[in-house]
């Protein structure tokens, strides 16, 4: 499919993240990727990185061997905090992003993790320092390092990322262990957000906190690199999440961080998309990795 037929074909499923937008997306991307990460690339699946049925890991390294000194690069799903997974059998989200990194030249991991209203705030953060923990300790006999990891994630999961990043506090006196981190269409100011039934069933009900549970200031105030993008077809509530966190850059740090606009993509095609030709962001990380690992 063109690249222009994809953008003509996302602009009219709309901006609203519906049930049905999110699975015509997939249809649509799914006839464009691999079915299968390809013969090059080495899979694990389901490796464990805590005792909840939802702490799992897949790890992707080449098939023709190991090489743990590479950049690893960790994919965390969106879901609104409710729902989501590291990768759906025969489909080939979000695989996709591990083929990708490989052929890179970069290790990748794609995590799942707790979900809410089961598992509240801070489990994402507890639930990245676990999978952290675990790469750097265990990692080697998956065949990855951990001394060049580099967070990614999407929609949940870059408000997870963000979270982790900003709260480091939480797992005080561990440094958060990353080169740098990669955020596509996140949540970084809850108490900004438009009310939802997603974020009270990760924050809770008291609205009062959600500022204090916020990431935005933490993150900017971090020395940790950002590479931030956001989606052409975004809902306005990720637009002006995004702003927010480009204006508190540039006034804390005085300069913007890396940002992808993604043309053409909707909130949830831009992770499905990475690995096809024309794709925005692809050139954007790799320059990010290789300039930070």
């Amino acid at each position: 499919m063109p690249i222009t037929e994809l953008r003509r074909s996302l602009r009219a499923l709309g901006r609203p993240i519906t049930p049905d937008m999110v699975t015509a997306t997939r249809a649509l991307l799914t006839s464009l990727q691999p079915a299968q990460p390809g013969a090059v690339v080495h899979v694990q699946r389901d490796v464990r990185y805590g005792n909840d049925e939802r702490q799992r890991l897949d790890v992707f390294t080449p098939a023709s061997g190991a090489e743990p000194q590479r950049p690893l690069l960790v994919f965390v799903h969106g879901g609104g905090f409710v729902a989501g997974d590291k990768h759906s059998e025969g489909s080939p989200f979000f695989s996709n992003i591990g083929a990708w990194a490989v052929a890179e030249g970069f290790n990748a991991v794609n995590i799942t993790y707790r979900l809410a209203p089961k598992a509240r705030w801070p489990s994402g953060v507890e639930d990245l320092r676990a999978a952290v923990d675990f790469l750097q300790v265990d990692g080697a006999s998956c065949g990855v390092g951990a001394e060049k990891l580099f967070l990614m994630g999407q929609s949940a999961g870059a408000a997870h990322v963000a979270s982790y990043v900003a709260h480091a506090g939480l797992y005080a006196p561990r440094p958060p262990g990353v080169r740098g981190v990669i955020l596509l269409s996140g949540i970084y100011d809850y108490s900004s957000m438009p009310p939802s039934p997603m974020e009270p069933a990760y924050l809770g009900d008291d609205r009062s906190l959600y500022a204090a549970r916020s990431s935005l200031q933490g993150l900017v105030e971090s020395t940790v690199p950002l590479l931030v993008s956001l989606a052409e077809f975004d809902p306005p509530q990720f637009e002006a999440q995004t702003l927010q966190l480009l204006t508190a850059c540039l006034r804390y740090r005085g300069s913007l961080p890396p940002f992808v606009y993604g043309i053409g993509q909707n909130h949830v095609s831009v992770a499905m998309h990475l690995g096809i030709a024309g794709d925005l962001l692809a050139p954007q990380i790799r320059q990010f990795v290789a300039e930070h690992a």
